[in-house]
């Protein structure tokens, strides 16, 4: 009988369109990198979001106590 091994994703946000339409959530335990410009509703960090140039949160970004935002450029 054949055997599944179930893998984590390694990345969240790849290449990414310039506007979500969707929320962007950033669990415990876990880091993210996401490259702009890029405009997003609402964004949760429980985790660590490394952001590379501009990002645009039109409602709102939740930083959890041990979540971590990283912005560069």
């Amino acid at each position: 009988m054949a055997t599944s091994i179930s893998k984590d994703k390694a990345i969240y946000v790849g290449i990414n369109v310039k506007e979500f339409t969707h929320d962007v959530i950033i669990p415990t335990d876990r880091s993210a990198i996401i490259s702009g410009p890029v405009t997003i509703p609402n964004i949760t960090i429980n985790g660590t979001l490394n952001a590379i140039n501009d990002l645009n949160i039109t409602t709102n970004l939740a930083i959890g106590t041990n979540g971590q935002l990283n912005l560069t450029g």
